[in-house]
């Protein structure tokens, strides 16, 4: 059976995956927002992804919600590769469709890593082993001495991301891939476009990060969604962009969500 017949006898099931993945992405920014938000106004932390998925499994029936999160994580990895591989959305095979394509391959890659995590939380082996590769191939390419090359490699392809976030964003190119109800849409697209610019603002605040702090990286140390934050709260005024970027990033949350309820899943 060809992989084409495969997907077709499961597109329900694939669909039903995609959307929960989305559901999980955007719990796990809601929370990472909600910290961010929180610590504008108080001594809390800031969160990344990871802390987002170990905060869920400290709560009530944690390691149930632990373990859905996984599956969904997975479910959205999966999904992703399947866009980029597949084409679903008919993105092509000019320079911006394999951009966009490429970028996608660079999600669902991030995503199974953070699925991971959280099913090594899930599962008892704990986080202490589960955070350090990125770490440990910039210390590998420091050694090798090319490692000041593959910061600012970095530092450039999260400009690109984050101003695809902002680019899109403001000409709303994700309507396109969605079915809003016109009774919605007043409220649902500024809420989306916001949550957009501020994901694509802190991927260029991490790409500043990056690439002011190129040559100071032979400890291994890689700046995060967590350290953007944090220097964000350092600034001048600082706790009102973080409180900005907080709520910025609970709306990113619920783009993911609404994504979950109106994104088209074309598979054919």
């Amino acid at each position: 059976m060809s992989a084409t017949e495969v997907i077709r006898r499961h597109s329900d099931r694939i669909e039903k995956a995609a959307r929960a993945g989305y559901v999980a992405r955007g719990i796990v920014f809601v929370i990472i927002g909600y910290f961010a938000f929180k610590a504008a106004y108080s001594t809390g932390q800031t969160m990344d992804s990871k802390d987002a998925v170990s905060f869920v499994f400290g709560t009530v029936g944690g390691k149930v919600l632990l373990v859905a999160l996984v599956a969904a994580l997975a479910a959205f990895a999966a999904w992703r590769f399947l866009q980029a591989i597949r084409d679903v959305d008919r993105h092509g095979t000019g320079a911006k469709g394999v951009a966009v394509r490429a970028g996608l391959v660079g999600s669902g890659i991030s995503y199974a890593a953070l699925a991971f995590f959280a099913g090594a939380l899930a599962w008892g082996a704990g986080s202490s082993s589960s955070g350090g590769t990125t770490k440990e191939w910039i210390a590998m390419a420091y050694e090798a001495g090319w490692g000041q090359t593959f910061t600012y490699a970095v530092a450039a392809l999260m400009v690109v991301v984050g101003g695809a976030h902002v680019f899109k964003a403001v000409s709303a190119g994700f309507e396109k891939y969605m079915t809003i109800p016109a009774d919605k849409k007043a409220w649902v697209k500024p809420v989306c476009q916001f949550g957009l610019l501020a994901r694509g603002f802190t991927y260029l605040l991490l790409a500043w990060l990056l690439g002011t702090g190129a040559a100071s990286y032979r400890d291994g140390h890689t700046p995060g969604l967590e350290t953007a934050l944090d220097a964000m709260s350092a600034w001048p005024f600082g706790w009102l962009f973080l409180a900005a970027t907080g709520i910025g990033l609970i709306a990113f949350g619920g783009y993911a969500f609404t994504e979950a309820r109106y994104r088209r899943i074309q598979l054919g």
